[in-house]
C-alpha cells in the first residue's frame, strides 16, 4: 500500500510495514523449518535475534527517511 505524500506524489510503503512483513517472513520461515525438517529452535534465542535485527532495520529506516526527506527538501529549495 502506498501512500501520498504533501506534493501530491506517491510514495512507498512505510519502514515499519516492511520490518513487520519480514518478522512474520521469518517467523513463518521458522515454523515450516521446524515442522518439515524437525529442527528446534530456542525460543528465547530466535525471538531476541528478531528483536535485535528488527530494531536496527526500523532504525537504519528512519535514519534513511530523514536523508532522503533532506534531499527532497533541499531539491524543492533549488526550485
Amino acid at each position: 500500500m502506498s501512500t501520498e505524500n504533501n506534493d501530491g506524489g506517491i510514495t512507498g510503503p512505510s519502514t515499519g510495514t516492511i520490518v513487520w512483513g519480514l518478522i512474520a517472513v521469518a517467523v513463518g520461515l521458522l515454523v515450516l523449518l521446524s515442522v518439515l525438517w524437525e529442527i528446534s529452535f530456542d525460543v528465547g534465542h530466535v525471538l531476541i535475534a528478531l528483536l535485535i535485527g528488527s530494531g536496527l532495520a526500523l532504525v537504519a529506516g528512519g535514519i534513511w527517511s530523514v536523508l532522503r526527506n533532506k534531499d527532497n527538501s533541499a531539491d524543492a529549495d533549488d526550485k
